[in-house]
C-alpha cells in the first residue's frame, strides 16, 4: 500500500491550542477525497507510582464529556518542548510530585483518523511529594490508590479516559516484568 498524497489544505480555524483544516488527498488508485483534520502540538502523561505501589491520580472536569474524570497527570507540550520535560513539568504543577526515575511507556494516539495528537506516556518512580501549583484554569482533586486498583477501574469499565487506561496498564505490565 502507498500513502495518499496531500494535494490541498484549507485552514478553517486556528485556536489557542488546535488548528482545524480540510485536507484533500489523492490515493494510489487516483481517487481524491477530503477530510477534516485537527493539528495538536502533542502532550505528555505520567503514571507516578510511589514506593507503596500507589499511583497518583487527578480528578477534573472535562467539558467534552460534560463530566469529571479520574486521570493520570498530563498536559500539552509547549513549542519545542521535549516530551519528558513536559511530563516533569505537568506532574509537578498538577500534583506537586517530583520523580528521580523516569521510564518511557510509548505513545498513545487518541484519534488518528482526524487528529495528529501524540501523547507520550511515562512511568515516574522514586517520588518526592510537594505542593501542587496548577494552572489558573485547573481545578483538580488528587488521590493516591494502589496501581492494581486503578487498573481494575479501567478493566471493569469504570474509567474510560484513553491515556489513563493505556498508561496504567502499561505501567502495571512494566512493573510486573
Amino acid at each position: 500500500m502507498l500513502k495518499p498524497t496531500p494535494i490541498a489544505s484549507n485552514r478553517v480555524h486556528r485556536g489557542r491550542v488546535i488548528e482545524v483544516s480540510t485536507e484533500r488527498l489523492r490515493y494510489a488508485n487516483g481517487r481524491e477525497d477530503e477530510l477534516d483534520f485537527v493539528r495538536h502540538p502533542g502532550a505528555a502523561a505520567v503514571v507516578a507510582v510511589d514506593g507503596a505501589g500507589r499511583v497518583c491520580l487527578v480528578r477534573q472536569y472535562r467539558h467534552g464529556v460534560a463530566d469529571f474524570l479520574w486521570e493520570i497527570p498530563a498536559g500539552k507540550l509547549d513549542a519545542g518542548e521535549a516530551p519528558q520535560l513536559c511530563a516533569v513539568r505537568e506532574l509537578g504543577e498538577e500534583t506537586g510530585v517530583a520523580a528521580k526515575s523516569w521510564t518511557p511507556l510509548g505513545l498513545f494516539i487518541p484519534a488518528p483518523g482526524i487528529f495528529n495528537e501524540l501523547i507520550h506516556l511515562f512511568l515516574a518512580r522514586d517520588l518526592q511529594v510537594g505542593t501542587p501549583t496548577p494552572d489558573g484554569d485547573e481545578e483538580l482533586e488528587l488521590q493516591w490508590m494502589p496501581l492494581s486498583q486503578a487498573a481494575g477501574m479501567v478493566l471493569r469499565g469504570d474509567w474510560s479516559d484513553g491515556k489513563t487506561a493505556l498508561g496504567l496498564l502499561r505501567a502495571q505490565y512494566h512493573l510486573q516484568l
